[in-house]
């Protein structure tokens, strides 16, 4: 049994998207304020948002575990994060 939590996460993408083959689209993250990675996973369907390297997102979703960082490439460990939700750049400064 996992504790998932529901949070939302206003960040740094670090890369762009890279899409599984079963259409889940996959981008790293950093908390602006905690300094916190998190992999965001998302339906690819459901990324309606573009995202590139270092734009601002928010994301709302729910936790899981924790994916180990790889040391050899400079890696962090980052928090699986199962979004629902992912908004970027200009409408992030509209609300």
């Amino acid at each position: 049994m996992t504790n998932n939590e529901r949070i939302t996460v206003i960040g740094t993408a670090l890369a762009a998207p890279t899409t599984t083959p079963d259409r889940i689209a996959e981008f790293p993250v950093q908390d602006v304020w905690t300094g916190r990675e998190y992999l965001v996973r998302i339906a690819a369907d459901g990324l309606d948002t573009p995202v590139i390297p270092g734009a601002r997102v928010e994301v709302h979703g729910e936790t899981g575990w924790t994916v180990p960082g790889r040391s050899w490439r400079g890696e962090a460990s980052r928090t699986l994060l199962q979004a629902q939700d992912v908004a970027a750049g200009e409408l992030l400064l509209a609300a």
